[in-house]
């Protein structure tokens, strides 16, 4: 998806943590010349110490216990239903992520029925929109049933309510992995210096000089010679990471989602996690170095020790089933079940 990128100039840099970041956009400025890049919604004014800010989000991360068996088993269907449900109701995509988190911790501590899965994954679901969004895209009950058409009564809602705010102390301030992803984002994971591989240029070239005929390509290879010539180094490698930036943040979001549906990293070092997900989705998309100098050096020289084991976990990946659209059961016999225990709740 296309994005307006970020025009600001950067001209009024504010210090924090020995770094400087511009005042206007909040974005980083590295003391090596670098000039990071970001779409014009990830701007934010530099108004508070970012690094401050991001460290106190890791602080407050969603606590992570063993998950039971029997969830473990449904766990990805449950995140496929939260999710159909979730863009029906138009909620954000941290909406999604803290309420399948909150789901995570409330069946790793209390013994559910399996059957009521999906009317605490719902409930959690109101909770984190509670949480995050504003009033008016805030699903209360009445809205909640009609959408996610479980045969439950306002009561049983109700009473999962209360029993998941009470397990988090009446707590439910927590960050989650698409929110330390959004905030590196907002600082800049790409700049203009940055290069394309050897093989993503060698692909990029291929696909971009499409011949129709001989004589054409032979045409277009020339201009494009002529051009690189007269070019300076600079605009060029600029060109290539405005054009890659757009992938770099939509892989973002997508490696987000599978490290969620995965949930074996969850339990991971926060900061460290979060450095592994820069270098994996740098890697993913084809520059050339995964984590440079200037990101080590704004993150503190934290380790990314599972960017590696993230980068295999991708490899192996294989397509998921989604949920059916628009019907939250999969056959007559799954809301019969719904039905005959519906009132085992609590």
């Amino acid at each position: 998806m296309e994005c307006k990128q970020n025009q600001c100039q950067h001209t009024n840099p504010v210090p924090y943590n020995n770094k400087f970041f511009c005042k206007l956009c909040g974005i980083h400025m590295p003391q090596d010349g670098n000039v990071a890049i970001k779409s014009a919604k990830f701007s934010f004014p530099g108004y508070i110490n970012p690094i401050q800010n991001l460290k106190s989000q890791w602080n407050r991360s969603v606590p992570v216990a063993q998950l039971p068996l029997d969830y473990q088993r449904q766990r990805i269907s449950m995140i496929d239903y939260m999710m159909e449900w979730s863009e029906k109701l138009g909620l954000s995509i941290n909406s999604l992520f803290l309420a399948v988190q909150f789901l995570d911790y409330f069946v790793s501590q209390k013994k559910v029925d399996p059957i009521q899965f999906r009317l605490y994954g719902a409930t959690c679901l109101m909770l984190a929109a509670k949480s995050i969004e504003l009033d008016e895209r805030i699903p209360f009950i009445s809205k909640l049933r009609r959408y996610t058409y479980l045969p439950y009564a306002t009561i049983d809602f109700r009473k999962c309510e209360c029993q998941i705010i009470k397990q988090f102390n009446w707590n439910l301030q927590y960050t989650t992995l698409i929110d330390w992803a959004e905030t590196v984002i907002s600082l800049g994971i790409v700049y203009e210096q940055d290069e394309l591989s050897q093989t993503e240029a060698i692909l990029k070239e291929k696909a971009t000089n499409i011949p129709q005929s001989q004589q054409a390509q032979q045409t277009k290879q020339e201009n494009i010679k002529e051009q690189v010539e007269s070019t300076p180094k600079k605009s060029t490698s600029t060109s290539i990471s405005r054009n890659v930036y757009n992938k770099v943040q939509d892989q973002f979001t997508k490696l987000c989602l599978t490290l969620l549906k995965d949930g074996s990293y969850l339990d991971k070092d926060p900061s460290e996690l979060t450095l592994s997900l820069i270098g994996c989705v740098r890697k993913t998309c084809g520059l050339k170095t995964p984590l440079p100098k200037c990101l080590l050096e704004l993150y503190e020289n934290i380790q990314p020790k599972f960017q590696d084991s993230i980068v295999d976990l991708l490899s192996k990946q294989t397509k998921q089933p989604t949920s059916v659209v628009g019907k939250a059961f999969t056959n007559d016999l799954d809301f019969f079940s719904l039905q005959n225990y519906k009132n085992r709740v609590i």
